[in-house]
């Protein structure tokens, strides 16, 4: 088994020849089971403070949701531009890059998971009041943030290094790591929940202390893995400039595009709170689905990253034809599971909801997030795979501003105004502006693909044929 798996791992290193139809998905499902361990953590931490404590400390951590998805998407975007530049430097074998790559990346990304740790923790109250957050969920809600903002300087280096992990064709480590430290963080909820009653506080810890483990296991296995195309040498940790400019070149529009496409999310959760004031039962339902849809966003999501890393990884070996193949792989994969996504909608919806609340008024309200998004999944992965390909040729700034005209823009105008009538102030049009927005980008990313990726493709090809 052990030299199968080591066979499986040789095997999906090379991004640039073979069936990559098949190492395109092979590559995005431990990504898929990564994500969603990160989500089971959110799960869990919901479940357990719901049955150890009380439904209004489970409403208190729920309402962090849509700040913590930004932040959490912001910089794991950044995160991106260390992916596609050491995949670019893999696929032309650049060791040098390669190096100053993962050096510079694993530094950055401790000094601003300090920074942005400390920032947030003292203004975890005023970030709460600015998204209208109700004032009996305030005290717990402001706890749960700080203790997660103390923490983020793990979840900051765990992406980092995670994404290091992928552009070297290692999938399977990020899954692992969390994998023990979703186990881990079980236990200290049970823990810390049900004999020491620590609320709140306790599932913050716990997630802390997960993510603390996940971030060790990656950065373990940069420094001490026998088969990494680059190793993490700790005493060679240094910021390079012309490696963090590569670096942000490509990332800070993906982590901008993240911040334009979570921010009017928060304006949809303080926008949910006006339609029934202090109805715990509709909130707490349109969390439900909140949490359902992001293990759909987990599969989605997983296979527009593999096709950005081989992407990136073929810019680098000037391989324009294998660049073709790993567009039309990747949205083939990523049909097949939005029509899979759309199956278990229209299948379990009740039931998986019915993990997260048991009210008939909950129920229904996440009933009608899940059909909203599950159905229409197509236009986000749509959205989301066109951006892949936009950044796996360092072209980031084009997806960057279709998400700000069309995700934030666009979403919050229509909150201010069409959501402002009687007729339309109802969850159901408060959720059908995420796949309205969703498929606006997708044609603007579209329209920039048909553009601009022929001449990417033409470029390559002369460069190859020169050489």
């Amino acid at each position: 088994m052990a030299n199968l798996l080591k066979k499986h791992q040789e095997y999906l290193r090379d991004m640039t020849s073979g069936n990559l139809f098949l190492k395109i998905i092979l590559f995005a499902i431990p990504s898929m089971f990564a994500t969603i361990m990160q989500l089971l953590y959110v799960s869990i931490d919901l479940t357990t403070v719901h049955y150890g404590d009380s439904a209004e400390s489970m409403g208190a951590i729920a309402s962090n949701n849509a700040l913590i998805n930004l932040i959490v998407i912001v910089f794991t975007g950044i995160a991106i531009g260390s992916n596609v530049v050491l995949s670019e430097a893999k696929g032309a074998d650049n060791k040098e890059k390669a190096e100053r790559v993962v050096h510079t990346s694993i530094l950055f990304s401790v000094i601003t998971g300090i920074i942005v740790g400390i920032v947030g923790f003292f203004v975890s109250d005023n970030l709460l009041v600015l998204m209208g957050t109700e004032e009996h969920y305030l005290t717990k809600a402001a706890l749960y943030l700080r203790i997660y903002f103390a923490g983020l300087p793990f979840l900051m280096v765990f992406n980092y290094a995670s994404q290091l992990l992928r552009a070297q064709g290692d999938s399977r480590t990020p899954f692992i790591a969390l994998t023990i430290a979703g186990l881990i963080n079980v236990g200290f909820d049970c823990l810390f929940v049900f004999p020491l009653h620590m609320g709140v506080a306790g599932v913050g810890f716990a997630t802390i202390i997960a993510e603390g483990i996940s971030a060790a296991i990656c950065v373990f296995v940069l420094i001490k893995g026998k088969n990494n195309y680059v190793s993490l040498n700790p005493k060679k940790l240094r910021i390079h400039k012309d490696a963090l400019i590569d670096i942000l070149k490509v990332g800070l529009p993906a982590g901008l595009q993240g911040f334009f496409f979570s921010l009017p999310n928060v304006f949809i959760q303080s926008s949910l709170y006006s339609i029934s004031p202090g109805n715990a039962n509709l909130e707490n339902g349109a969390s439900a689905g909140s949490n359902v849809e992001g293990y759909f966003y987990a599969i989605t999501d997983a296979i527009s990253v593999a096709m950005m890393t081989f992407i990136a990884a073929n810019v680098g070996a000037k391989k324009p034809e294998n660049i073709k193949k790993c567009v039309l792989y990747g949205f083939i994969w990523g049909v097949i599971a939005c029509a899979l996504i759309a199956l278990i909608t229209l299948t379990l919806n009740r039931p998986i909801l019915r993990l997260f609340v048991d009210n008939e008024e909950a129920l229904q309200a996440g009933y009608e997030r899940l059909c909203l998004s599950g159905y229409l999944y197509i236009f986000q992965f749509t959205m989301h795979g066109s951006a892949a390909i936009l950044r796996g040729l360092k072209r980031s700034n084009l997806p960057m501003f279709s998400t700000l005209i069309f995700c934030t823009i666009v979403r919050i105008i229509l909150i201010l105004t069409l959501f402002k009538m009687d007729y339309f102030h109802t969850l159901t049009w408060l959720y059908a502006l995420y796949p309205i927005t969703w498929a606006l980008a997708t044609f603007s990313n579209i329209g920039g693909i048909l553009i601009l990726v022929p001449k990417d493709l033409k470029r390559l090809q002369n460069t190859e044929i020169s050489q």
